[in-house]
């Protein structure tokens, strides 16, 4: 049995195959090798923590930044998302709805195999010019080359480029298959409620991971090219930024959360053998968490001088999104 599983997980055809499963067991298994590097990181920063003073690091407070900033990029974008949207999605999508995989099968082997070089490129970065010390946010100014003269913060671009072009080719994914295979499925009202949460999470990363991909392009242009968003010398504002970053930022959270709520809706009615209470208005309840999510990113920059009207705005909307939330939970 040993020689079998030594040699079984580890053939060639695992690299190049578009079975939906091992695509999926290839999503868990990357995810929790990376979440293992990231809580080795968070177990450096929480024992630096522990006391006053210097515990472990010894004044080295740009390896302190660097650890929170390694341990933010990996939480979000190769060990969450690839195992509760990858893996669960993979595995699960196609036999919830009926069909023998995928839309796109090589597209799908395609959207796993660039998440590895991008986690390389974000380990490369903590190795050049003292590393990335930025904070997962990437704020400039302490990314621009003012504070980070380097390639590392480029490098963590790059990284942050990959995982979306990852996530953008897996939601498109899965976005056709929940439509193009309607008729071999149930009717889409009828359709488990993990599968829902799956097809909600993709649609918020379609659209929230291009602008993403915005924000920090303007910020290699800045680094690079000489271009001045940023930079309020030039006419730039660094609030831009914060706008941009936080409208991927905050369905982020919901991007994190969509799928764990489908597992935690499928897997308690099964063991309570008793059918899921209100199960439209669940579907319903995830999408205006995923609509109302794009409309309250700003609540994450109270402090960056917003007027007082702009911060009743997003204060009542903040509140608004607690209503499917909360009647979700209930």
């Amino acid at each position: 049995a040993w020689n079998w599983y030594k040699f079984h997980f580890f053939k060639v055809d695992w690299v190049y195959t578009t079975n939906h499963k091992r695509i999926g067991i290839m999503y868990l298994f990357f995810g929790f090798f990376n979440g293992f590097l990231a809580v080795l990181l968070s177990l450096v920063i929480r024992i630096e923590l522990m006391f006053p003073g210097d515990q472990i690091l010894f004044s080295q407070y740009q390896f302190y930044n660097v650890c929170v900033t390694l341990h933010g990029i990996l939480m979000l974008f190769v060990v969450i998302l690839p195992i509760l949207f990858g893996g669960f999605g993979n595995y699960f999508v196609p036999i919830l709805i009926g069909t023998s995989d995928l839309a796109y099968p090589r597209l799908n082997n395609f959207s796993f195999w660039v998440l590895p070089p991008s986690t390389l490129l974000a380990l490369a970065s903590s190795y050049i010019a003292g590393g990335a010390g930025v904070g997962w946010t990437m704020y400039p100014p302490l990314s621009s080359t003012l504070c980070h003269f380097g390639f590392n913060v480029d490098f963590l671009i790059f990284s942050m480029h990959l995982s979306g072009i990852s996530s953008v080719a897996a939601s498109i994914n899965f976005i056709v298959t929940f439509y193009m295979y309607k008729a071999e499925a149930p009717k889409h009202r009828n359709l488990p409620l993990f599968v829902w949460s799956i097809f909600y999470t993709s649609w918020l990363l379609v659209f929230a991971i291009p602008v993403l991909g915005i924000a920090i392009t303007l910020l290699l242009l800045d680094r690079r090219v000489g271009a001045r968003f940023y930079d309020p010398s030039g006419g730039g504002d660094v609030v831009l930024y914060q706008h941009l970053f936080w409208f991927f930022g905050h369905p982020e959270v919901y991007i994190l959360i969509l799928p764990g709520f489908g597992i935690v809706s499928h897997v308690i009615p099964f063991f309570c053998n008793k059918p899921i209470f209100g199960h439209r208005a669940m579907v319903m309840c995830m999408f205006c968490i995923g609509f109302i999510g794009f409309v309250v990113w700003a609540h994450h920059m109270y402090t960056s001088g917003l007027q007082t009207y702009t911060k009743v705005y997003f204060t009542t909307a903040t509140m608004v999104i607690a209503i499917p939330t909360g009647l979700k939970v209930f």
